[in-house]
């Protein structure tokens, strides 16, 4: 198994996206949509909506657009939710599609390769009136994509977007597999170049040849003469560059996601429908057989009266409720009764005869998961200054877990025995983890496909080889060095907890680590008649021969301790002796009953 990231979790976080948005694009949007640019306007009060204005001169704005609100990442986008939040004017939650002719296939290679692809066409879009006002339009549509490649596709691995000059290429669109040697000129490029070049020597090529995976085939979208649009998700034809002379365009996207896919084909398409572009939906054979056109038909979310009444802490009449999800490019259509497979009913307090509202929201918002979300946009749509000033009526007091009690137990006792805690990195390397401490994988490795340096490519399994180079970065200090950790581990994929000591001392030996190990247990619940020493092996750890100890609770075994070989400390620089332990906490709480829960 490969991990796609930089940290434990992913991509350890997605950063949150800045725009900067002209103010004469956005007056000549509005413009072209009958309504006045009130730049002061979008200072003080656009913050309501879910972003942050952070800064503002003659010429532009800068918007800090929180990652839950990808529907606002555009100039077209913004001024769409704008105008209905800002000026209260109508804005559907619909758009009309024209069911166009065109086709694109799928080849079932895909399946394994980007398995979700979509596409539309737009036409007619208006890109400005000057050479400047072009330029920006290419500008703003290019920083768009890469705004939902970051926040939506999850920097291109759950989605990547094309954008392509609709001119010059014709269908039926074919999207396929194929091996490393076609070629084609990619943007940005000034020759053909075959596929693996590109993931070796262009920019692009280069930043995202993670995303490929050789073995299974190179994904090329091509028209019905062969031309290649794209390389996704690495980089897009030449031959379909968009310029400032573009008005008809096709809108591809590929990933893994599809939820992420549909909502960002639907943005990039009401980016280029609000300058008066023609939606066209094309004709998508997927890889199974099956079909897909674009729609941009409203969700219906059943939204409880009990649920509103409930977090705003007031009643809001129908008028109000109408008012404030109209602002948010939503609208009620009427009332139901819930029952008891409304989302959310478990927790709510819902009964099966209450009323919900019937509410239509944008099928671009992909935001809005549960009746909560709605709420929320019911009180932005209102404004926060509309609640009444109330102290909490719901009093959820917190509670520790069961396991904290075991690592709270573990930490104080080993602190009681004179070590100090430290925190160490989960990533590591074979050479550290496994050759310098002699040891073997205790079950399959998880490995970093794209790690940013060769010493950090693997998740640990064990926690000593860590302390081990804590030791040796403070040698230069006084002795004795006495620390432990209790910390995460990674077998087999999944997470587990470990917890090792190290200890460097003149005196340290066999009997000390003994201490140390019988003490914990000890202070865990061990009941001594049931507990084992048993001779470790030779050459089987960091471990001296002859001064080392398996720990088993019946026949389970829970840890080890011993004296350190000094062939192994030295490969660590250490010239002193050490004495260590490490022992596994979830196989310790599942041998020894917690003696708080017996």
């Amino acid at each position: 198994m490969v991990w796609n990231g930089l940290y434990q979790h992913g991509l350890g976080g997605i950063e949150i996206p800045t725009i900067k948005l002209q103010h004469s694009q956005l007056s000549d949007i509005q413009k072209f949509n009958g309504h006045v640019y009130d730049a002061s306007r979008w200072v003080s009060d656009l913050s309501q909506i879910g972003v942050v204005v952070e800064n503002s001169n003659d010429s532009e704005i800068e918007i800090e657009v929180f990652p839950d609100r990808p529907d606002l990442l555009s100039h077209e986008n913004l001024s769409r939710a704008a105008r209905s939040f800002l000026e209260n004017v109508d804005a559907p939650c619909e758009i009309d599609i024209n069911h166009g002719p065109e086709k694109m296939l799928v080849d079932p290679s895909m399946k394994y390769v980007r398995p979700h692809v979509f596409a539309a066409i737009v036409r007619g879009v208006y890109t400005g009136d000057s050479d400047l006002a072009k330029d920006l339009f290419v500008q703003s549509l290019m920083d768009h994509q890469e705004k939902l490649h970051t926040t939506l596709g999850r920097k291109r691995k759950s989605v990547s977007i094309g954008v392509h000059d609709l001119g010059g290429i014709q269908g039926p669109f074919s999207v396929s597999a194929e091996n490393g040697n076609s070629v084609f000129t990619p943007l940005g490029g000034e020759r053909e170049m075959a596929l693996t070049e590109i993931l070796e020597f262009h920019p692009k090529g280069v930043e995202y040849a993670h995303l490929i995976e050789p073995e299974k085939g190179y994904p090329l979208i091509r028209d019905s003469h062969g031309k290649v649009l794209s390389f996704p998700p690495i980089i897009n034809g030449v031959d379909t560059k968009v310029t400032t002379e573009s008005s008809d365009f096709l809108i591809d996207v590929t990933g893994w996601d599809r939820r992420a896919c549909l909502a960002a084909i639907r943005l990039v398409a009401l980016s280029l429908f609000e300058r008066g572009g023609t939606v066209e939906s094309v004709d998508v054979r997927q890889w199974d057989g099956s079909h897909w056109r674009l729609d941009f038909d409203p969700v219906e979310h059943k939204v409880p009266e009990s649920l509103i009444k409930m977090i705003l802490g007031i009643e809001v009449d129908s008028s109000t409720l109408e008012e404030s999800i109209s602002r948010m490019g939503g609208r009620i259509v009427g009332k139901v009764r819930v029952g008891q497979e409304a989302i959310g009913s478990k927790w709510d307090g819902t009964k099966e005869d209450d009323l919900a509202y019937l509410i239509q929201m944008p099928a671009w918002r992909g935001d809005l998961l549960h009746p909560v979300d709605i709420v929320e946009d019911i009180i932005i749509g209102m404004g926060l200054s509309s609640l009444p000033d109330k102290k909490s009526q719901v009093n959820l007091p917190g509670s520790p877990l069961i396991d904290s009690y075991t690592e709270r137990r573990i930490r104080q006792s080993i602190r009681a025995l004179g070590a100090h805690e430290v925190q160490t990195l989960t990533l590591t390397n074979d050479v550290r983890e496994f050759q310098d401490v002699r040891t073997r994988p205790r079950g399959a490795i998880t490995r970093i496909r794209n790690p940013i340096t060769k010493e950090h490519g693997i998740l640990r399994q064990n926690i000593l080889p860590s302390l081990m180079e804590v030791l040796a970065a403070n040698r230069h200090h006084e002795l004795p060095h006495r620390i432990f950790e209790l910390g995460a581990t990674v077998i087999d994929h999944s997470n587990s907890t470990s917890v090792a000591w190290a200890c460097a001392d003149a005196n340290a030996g066999f009997s000390t680590a003994k201490g140390f190990c019988m003490s914990l247990l000890r202070d865990l619940g061990a009941n001594e008649n049931n507990l084992t020493l048993v001779e470790g092996a030779p050459n089987e750890g960091p471990w001296l021969a002859g001064r080392v100890a398996k720990v088993m609770i019946g026949d389970i075994h829970i840890g080890t301790f011993g004296e350190v070989d000094p062939s192994v400390s030295h490969k660590f620089g250490l010239r002193v002796p050490i004495h260590a332990g490490e022992f596994y906490v979830n196989t310790i709480v599942d041998a020894l009953p917690d003696p708080l829960f017996r």
